[in-house]
């Protein structure tokens, strides 16, 4: 019953999302995400110790059930969480007015790896397997690999190789796989071969960088490592890592966990500096408008909602947002695929390798 009724309060913030996101008579605005993510929170803050983020597990024994409904609880609400800021992941990468969604795309896709993981080493195959959900643990990876390509060298790239590694190794050697889980891991495995070319450009200067430029990438890339010291700035928005749960005396304190880092990178930081404006910005509610119009963002919003489940070679044609009576985005995909691709990669069909590479150019160009 106490699952029901959290999964109810739930339900009915999730009822609120969708209205956010399908309004059509007057224009959303980003503080309305701002407030719906501080209700998620605070429905996190107030779950009974054993439904917590980090449990009290005394009663898993006696009640088998009950690690079942916390997992399940628990996934949904970080699903629900990113779905929530993934719209907004790549708008105004030079500002901070989205940096609230990038933090909470990046930090709730880490604990989401982390819940399952732990998830893993206590359950049965059969029971983890009738409980998995391929799509949202490929949202999970698919955001580690957007963070990889903006922060290939942050404070939490280990945490997000980590996740990319493992969807990669959980999908690699299975004999049947079908159509849309074949593109998605081809998809993660481009992520991951595109951070690391991301960090080998960032390390190695260009022949004709001079050496005071060459000096001044390595002390960016040097600060990158540092953490934060307790001086710096405190965080203008709540973190979902930092949460008070409802009795914190019968919970475990935290491991440590590269998670931990997610708002002590100094470029976050930079991301991070208390601004009025992010809280009050207008925005569209799904669609870009000229004012927020973002190539990188409409690329990903167009993946999300359409490519990722069209047929094989329908991106190979005129790329629309939102169907046929949207913007032409064909001019951002090239036709030809890109020379020198990692071998690994073969399987990931040419429309599939160009929107992905556009993505990610689109990305750079920020």
């Amino acid at each position: 019953m106490t699952f029901v009724i959290l999964r109810h309060q739930l339900a009915k913030i999730i009822g609120r999302i969708v209205h956010h996101f399908q309004q059509v008579r007057e224009r959303s605005s980003y503080a309305e995400v701002v407030v719906l993510d501080d209700e998620l929170l605070k429905l996190v803050t107030r779950l009974p110790p054993h439904f917590a983020l980090n449990p009290d597990k005394s009663l898993d024994e006696k009640s088998k059930y009950i690690p079942v409904h916390r997992f399940l609880l628990i996934t949904e609400i970080l699903f629900v969480r990113i779905s929530l800021h993934r719209p907004y992941i790549l708008r105004r990468l030079s500002s901070d007015r989205y940096a609230r969604s990038r933090v909470a795309c990046f930090e709730s896709a880490i604990k989401d790896f982390e819940v399952r993981q732990r998830f893993r080493e206590i359950m049965p195959r059969e029971t983890r397997e009738s409980l998995s959900n391929a799509y949202r643990e490929f949202q999970t990876a698919m955001i580690s690999g957007i963070y990889l390509v903006l922060e290939p060298r942050g404070q939490d790239a280990a945490a997000m190789r980590a996740i990319l590694d493992g969807f990669i190794k959980e999908h690699n050697g299975v004999r049947e796989m079908d159509e849309t889980t074949r593109r998605e891991l081809k998809t993660i495995e481009f992520l991951q071969t595109k951070a690391s070319h991301v960090e080998l450009q960032r390390l190695v200067p260009s022949e004709n960088v001079s050496s005071t430029n060459s000096q001044q990438q390595g002390q960016l890339l040097a600060e990158l490592q540092q953490p934060v010291t307790a001086s710096s700035s405190p965080r203008p928005f709540p973190s979902l890592l930092t949460l008070p749960t409802l009795d914190s005396s019968h919970s475990p304190p935290m491991h440590s966990s590269t998670s931990g880092h997610i708002n002590q990178s100094p470029t976050f930081q930079r991301l991070q500096q208390t601004s009025s404006e992010y809280a009050q910005s207008p925005t569209g509610s799904g669609s870009p408008n000229t004012e927020e119009e973002s190539a990188a963002q409409q690329l990903l919003d167009h993946w999300c909602n359409t490519v990722s489940n069209a047929p094989l070679g329908a991106t190979a044609s005129g790329l629309l947002w939102g169907g046929p009576d949207g913007a032409d985005l064909s001019g951002w995909v090239g036709t030809n695929q890109i020379a020198g691709c990692d071998s690994r990669l073969n399987g990931l069909d040419d429309s599939d390798w160009n929107y992905w590479e556009a993505l990610v150019n689109q990305i750079q160009r920020t």
